[in-house]
């Protein structure tokens, strides 16, 4: 077995019942994409909006549903739900540093490059 398939076992294993019942549904539902307070998921899922809210975001922040905003509104599903969102987009996947990457450009052509090196070694020189 490979090592990402036992850590995601073991990590799954580990979710509390609406949490694993929830990414369950999500990746037997491929082909689509739910709403944060979706009715028919929180009907389906036997949870209370709150809960089942909650739920979506937790399962994100751990990396086991992705999301993606469309329409004004922003969308969980299974990787492969919101990939097939992207793409009809005609949007990227979602590279975690991008919005670093546009910052630094940002702040290159406001002040110029920043040297972190001498700044710091200035700071703890005293001066």
């Amino acid at each position: 077995m490979k090592i990402a398939a036992v850590i995601d076992l073991a990590q799954r294993r580990k979710l509390p019942p609406l949490q694993r019942k929830a990414l369950e549904y999500m990746e037997a539902r491929g082909d689509e994409v739910f709403g944060y307070r979706d009715e028919a998921l929180i009907r389906d899922l036997g949870g209370n909006p709150a809960a089942v809210g909650f739920t979506l975001w937790a399962l994100h922040e751990k990396g086991l549903i992705e999301k993606q905003k469309a329409g004004g509104k922003v969308y969980f599903g299974s990787k492969a739900a919101i990939e097939e969102l992207r793409t009809r987009q005609g949007v990227a996947t979602a590279d975690v540093y991008e919005d670093a990457r546009r910052n630094r450009e940002r702040i290159r052509e406001t002040i110029g490059n920043v040297d972190t090196l001498k700044i710091l070694d200035e700071v703890r020189e005293g001066n």
